[in-house]
C-alpha cells in the first residue's frame, strides 16, 4: 500500500500547476484567533546543547550524538527502505553508499565538517559515509515556509516551518511521512559558543553539522528555503568530483553565522557565495527584511521590508514571487490571508506561531516550527504535528 500511495503522490506533484485550494475536509485554516493554537502544556519544546567552536572539529558534537545514537540510524534507515522499494533486492543503497565513501575519502568534505562528520560517526557507530550522507538530506527534500514581519512598536520578527520528508515513505496506519516523523525525533537546538561567549543559535538535526535557521546574536536572523528546481544534476557531478568549489546550504548558513558580524555583511556573502542549491535565503535584522532569491552562482532577485509592496512582513514558501506553486502545495495562499488576518498588531512570538500552526502551512511534512526575534532576544523551537484531517503536503 505503501509503493501505491507515493506513486499517487508522485503523479499529484507533476499534475497541472494551477491554483486552488485543497479539497475538503482539508481547506485552509487560519488560527490567529483560535486561544488553543498556543497552549504551554502541548509546545513541544526542542531541547537545547552547546557546541565549542574551540573544541577540536571530532569532538564538538559527540554529545548530541550520544544522546541520539539510537535515533539517528532510523533517519538512514528510511532511505534505505525507500531505495529497497522502488528498486527491490538490487544493491542500490550499497552503491549510493559508496558514492558517498569516495566523495569523503576524496576530500569533497571540507574542514571543518570532515572531522566533525568522522567524530559523530564514531559515536553513533556507523560507518562515515551514512553520516556524510545524512549531511546532504536537505540539498534534495526541503520545503518551507519563512516570515519575517515587523510589528506594530517596530520589534522585528523571523519565523519558519520546517517541511521535509515528503514522498518519503507514507505510513498510512499513522498518516504519516516515515522520514519527516523519524526527523522530529532528531530535531535539536545549538548554542555556539567562541571563546567562552554565545556567538550564535540554530536549529538542525541530530546528526547533521550544519543548521537550517539561525539567529547572530543580537545582528540578524536567517532561514533558508529550496526553490522548486531539482538540484540532483549538481548533486551528482558534487559526488563524481566534477563539481568543485561549491558549498552545501546547510553549511553555509553556519558559514555566515561565523563570518558576518552585521546584517549588510551577512546580505553581501548570501548574494555571492558559490553553492550546491537553487534557494531562497531569508534574512532579518534590528529593522531590516529582505528575500534573496538565489541560483548556485548568482542573485535572481531580491524582495525587500518597506519597499512599497511588502511595508511589514515577507512571506516566502518555494515558488518565485511570479511563480504559481503547484496546486498540491500552495502554502503561500493561506499564509499571506493568515499574516493579514493576524495584522501588523498581531506580530509576536505567539502571532507567529499561531500563523505557522494554522492549516495548510501546517501539513504532514512539517517537523517543525522556529520563532526568533533579534529585538527581544527571542529564540524558540516547538516540534510540530498536523492533527487530522490534514494535507500530506
Amino acid at each position: 500500500m505503501r509503493v501505491e500511495v507515493i506513486a499517487f503522490a508522485l503523479f499529484a506533484v507533476a499534475l497541472s500547476s494551477k491554483v486552488q485550494p485543497p479539497p475538503a475536509p482539508f481547506n485552509p485554516e487560519c488560527r490567529v484567533n483560535d486561544p488553543t493554537a498556543w497552549d504551554d502544556a502541548e509546545l513541544g519544546k526542542v531541547p537545547w546543547f552547546n557546541v565549542d567552536l574551540d573544541a577540536p572539529p571530532h569532538e564538538r558534537y559527540q554529545e548530541i550524538a550520544q544522546v541520539y545514537k539510537d535515533k539517528i540510524p532510523p533517519v538512514l534507515g528510511v532511505l534505505q527502505s525507500m531505495v529497497q522499494m522502488i528498486f527491490g533486492d538490487a544493491p542500490v543503497f550499497e552503491m549510493i553508499e559508496g558514492w558517498f565513501r569516495d566523495a569523503y575519502e576524496g576530500g569533497r568534505y571540507p574542514a571543518p565538517y570532515s572531522d566533525e562528520i568522522q567524530g559523530i560517526a564514531d559515536v553513533v557507530g556507523i560507518p562515515v559515509e551514512q553520516i556524510a550522507m545524512m549531511n546532504v538530506f536537505y540539498e534534495l527534500s526541503r520545503w518551507c515556509t519563512s516570515i519575517v514581519a515587523e510589528s506594530s512598536d517596530n520589534s522585528m520578527w523571523h519565523a519558519r516551518n520546517l517541511d521535509f520528508g515528503q514522498l518519503f515513505i507514507w505510513d498510512p496506519e499513522i498518516e504519516t511521512w516515515d522520514l519527516t516523523d523519524t526527523l522530529r525525533q532528531v530535531t535539536v537546538n545549538i548554542n555556539f559558543m567562541k571563546g567562552g561567549k554565545l556567538l550564535y543559535k540554530g536549529t538542525t538535526f541530530a546528526g547533521h553539522t550544519g543548521i537550517i535557521t539561525g539567529m547572530r546574536m543580537g545582528e540578524f536572523t536567517l532561514s533558508m528555503n529550496a526553490k522548486e528546481v531539482s538540484d540532483y544534476g549538481l548533486l551528482m557531478e558534487w559526488l563524481t568530483g566534477d563539481l568543485k568549489d561549491t558549498n552545501f546550504a546547510m553549511w553555509v548558513e553556519r558559514q555566515v553565522m561565523e563570518n558576518a558580524t552585521t546584517f549588510e555583511e551577512a546580505r553581501t556573502y548570501l548574494s555571492n557565495v558559490q553553492q550546491m542549491s537553487n534557494c531562497y535565503y531569508i534574512l532579518g535584522g534590528k529593522e531590516l527584511g529582505t528575500i534573496i532569491i538565489r541560483n548556485a552562482t548568482s542573485v535572481e532577485q531580491e524582495l525587500k521590508l518597506h519597499d512599497g509592496n511588502n511595508d511589514w512582513y515577507l512571506l516566502m514558501t518555494n515558488y518565485d514571487p511570479q511563480q504559481d506553486p503547484l496546486w498540491v502545495d500552495d502554502r503561500r495562499t493561506g499564509g499571506n490571508a493568515c499574516m493579514k488576518e493576524l495584522g501588523k498588531d498581531g506580530v509576536s512570538l505567539q502571532g507567529l506561531y499561531k500563523v505557522l500552526k494554522s492549516k495548510t502551512t501546517l501539513n504532514k511534512t512539517t517537523a517543525h516550527t522556529v520563532v526568533m526575534s533579534i529585538t527581544h532576544g527571542v529564540y524558540e523551537a516547538f516540534l510540530q504535528q498536523c492533527p487530522n484531517p490534514c494535507w500530506p503536503f
